[in-house]
């Protein structure tokens, strides 16, 4: 995540930094909840039990989409490549990136917890609003002693030490990154289109990312360490929520830099809503999601 990006994050859910569980019915397509526990990237599901299915491959093809202000975005690629047509674009694509992340398999005692972009609402429902384009979200629990592996994620979100422009690899600002990321679990991300920046490293945000049977898995996820942190007595205590702010795709956030609708510099995007997950998460096993 560039330094921009991260001023974004802290003022879009700067005022959400106390954690705060909602007690509310669950938001969905059908009935969403109201703002702001109105899942506005889709609901938040612990898919630890199934994880395999969520592991990204280490190589496919996205399509970057959207103007990147920062230069280059390596996209190079065409659909003759293999690997692009195993991503399921058609030989005649042009301007493709062919991703190169092996993001870590689930860590012994952690918890994938998935944001399902697949199931935001198409359209708003004022007061209601969704992502539909630039998101910058982050993990929140009344329990402090959870830790995210920074690049323990989906490779379609990013953070500081995926910045590599910003942190290079093995430099002493890397492993300041490192150390901030741990506890921060803090994220940019898009849910519509894709950006790719070939300066900044080879992760990317976009809606989706494909696993290793060639499926296109639309959504993130974080890997959350479980093992080291400490479980408190109360599972409202244990519980954790995403707060996020977002482009809603209303026009009070045309996103319009340079003349580009939703174009993106060096990962900063317009923000105009914010809101968080309907549900929240107990991460201990064994534990159900709580509403």
């Amino acid at each position: 995540m560039s330094v921009v990006a991260a001023l974004v994050v802290a003022t879009a859910v700067g005022a959400a930094a106390s954690p705060v569980l909602n007690p509310s019915a669950p938001g969905s397509a059908a009935s969403p909840a109201g703002p702001p526990f109105q899942d506005p990237l889709g609901p938040f599901v612990d898919v630890t039990a199934r994880w395999t299915a969520y592991q990204p491959a280490s190589t496919f093809c996205v399509k970057p989409d959207r103007f990147e202000a920062s230069g280059d975005t390596g996209a190079t690629d065409t659909g003759s490549d293999p690997v692009c047509r195993w991503s399921g674009f058609r030989r005649g694509d042009r301007g493709l990136y062919k991703v190169h992340i092996t993001a870590p398999r689930l860590c012994a005692g952690c918890r994938r917890l998935f944001f399902d972009y697949a199931k935001i609402p198409a359209k708003n429902s004022p007061p209601s609003f969704y992502a539909h384009g630039h998101a910058y979200f982050r993990l929140q629990s009344f329990n402090q002693t959870y830790t995210v592996d920074p690049i323990a994620h989906s490779p379609n979100v990013k953070n500081f030490t995926n910045d590599k422009l910003l942190s290079p690899d093995g430099s002493a600002r890397e492993e300041i990154a490192g150390a901030f990321d741990l506890h921060a679990m803090s994220y940019v991300g898009d849910t519509e289109f894709f950006v790719h920046s070939q300066i900044q490293g080879p992760w990317y945000i976009g809606p989706w990312y494909v696993n290793r049977a060639g499926r296109r898995i639309t959504g993130a996820y974080l890997d959350v360490d479980v093992a080291d942190g400490m479980e408190m007595p109360s599972p409202e205590l244990n519980a954790i929520i995403y707060m996020s702010g977002f482009r809603s795709g209303e026009p009070t956030c045309p996103d319009a830099l340079l003349g580009y609708a939703d174009a993106d510099a060096f990962y900063a995007g317009c923000v105009d809503q914010m809101g968080g997950s309907a549900e929240s998460i107990d991460p201990f096993p064994g534990a159900p999601a709580r509403r």
